[in-house]
């Protein structure tokens, strides 16, 4: 069961990374890609933003919250919990190309509640690929119920979505002994 668990995530890592965008290099064409880091602390949370664009010598990011930023890999500090739309513009030698991307932000929980964030590798198009952070540091033996009897014990699971709709998260954690569980609704 261990090692589906594990071929099941290196397949998932795989696919979020493809994120069926276009293969641009072989015209020298800009390809606009990027990760973050940094959602599994609640706001205020400074997000790392890695940049894996190729063939580009210029940037515009949009951070969703009003803001934008000119920078290859800019750090950007969410004060306040909420989803934000993530665009990126990339501009080089051959034309622009642009990608967006979702990101949830939790708001600080108490000391004893369980919470969780969660980035979708694109904001529109199926599948979508989605890593899901554990917030509250003291959450232990945490479980994911994300519907249709998929259910997982990761810490900080990567799930995929293959259509849209409402989904049903439910997560739960031990948190001083106690089990906590926080239900929300997602559309995808």
């Amino acid at each position: 069961m261990k090692v589906f668990s594990v071929l099941l995530a290196a397949a998932t890592i795989f696919f979020i990374q493809g994120c069926e965008k276009k293969n641009n290099t072989v015209n020298n064409n800009p390809d606009a890609n990027f990760s973050v880091s940094g959602y599994e602390i609640a706001a205020p949370s400074p997000i790392t933003f890695i940049n894996t664009s190729v063939n580009a010598t210029s940037y515009f990011w949009n951070f969703g919250d009003g803001t934008t930023s000119t920078s290859s890999n800019p750090v950007h500090t969410y004060n306040v919990g909420g989803t934000y739309l993530l665009k990126l513009r990339v501009t080089g030698p051959t034309g622009t190309d642009s990608i967006c991307k979702l990101l949830s932000i939790a708001t600080p929980p108490p000391a004893n509640k369980s919470e969780f964030s969660y980035f979708f590798d694109k904001c529109s198009g199926y599948p979508v690929g989605a890593l899901f952070k554990t917030i509250n540091p003291a959450s232990t033996n945490t479980v994911w119920d994300f519907g249709g009897g998929l259910i997982q014990t990761d810490r900080d699971p990567i799930v995929q979505f293959l259509g849209s709709g409402d989904y049903t998260i439910k997560y739960s954690s031990l948190i001083n002994g106690v089990r906590d569980t926080v239900i929300r609704i997602i559309r995808i």
